[in-house]
This record gives structure tokens, sequence and C-alpha cells, in this order.
């Protein structure tokens, strides 16, 4: 959870958390993101997990299951098993999201 917490502490600098089977950054809120995805070596399994407050407004496409203006939230709905469909994800959120994507072996 520390690394987690560096990643909310310090929204403009670009950090990847990469382990053996998954990497994860932070999608600042003040951006429209465009996740091109290099399949030969991540995915499919995604997600997209509010950080420091909750969603109310989270659009994502290239997704198995696109989200719509959603409300996420601890408690309520969080995108931890999504399915990449596309080679570039597209978000948009009022809150910063963590990103976390599976890497293949």
């Amino acid at each position: 959870m520390g690394n987690i917490n560096v990643l909310h502490l310090f929204p403009n600098v670009k950090i990847v958390l990469l382990s053996d089977d998954c990497l994860i950054f932070l999608l600042p809120k003040t951006h429209r993101h465009e996740i091109h995805i290099e399949r030969l070596v991540e995915g499919p399994h995604c997600g997209l997990i509010p950080i420091g407050m909750p969603s109310t407004g989270t659009t994502a496409t290239g997704l198995r299951w696109n989200l719509d203006n959603a409300s996420m939230s601890y408690g309520g709905l969080i995108s931890t098993s999504n399915i990449v469909e596309e080679d570039t994800v597209t978000i948009t959120s009022d809150s910063d999201l963590i990103w976390t994507i599976s890497l293949r072996n």
C-alpha cells in the first residue's frame, strides 16, 4: 500500500509499479488518457480504481465492460476485473485513478 500512496502523493511524476505479473500507474484526473496496449506483453486483465476520493464520472472505452460516466468508490463499483478488448483504451475521470494491467508470461 505504501507504493500506491507514493503514486497518489506525486501525481505529476510518471511512476510505474512493475511486478512479475502486472504493472500499475496513476491516471491523474487532469488528463484524458489514451493507453496503447502492447498485446504481446500486456493484458488481457485490467482494472481501474479510484484513489483519494470517489469518482462521480469515469468514462472508459476499449474494454469488455466500458464505463459511461460511471460512479466508482470503495464499497461500490470498482472496475478491478475488466478485460482489454482494443489496442487503445481511453479514460477520463473526475477522480485520480489507478490503472492495473496484467503482464503475459
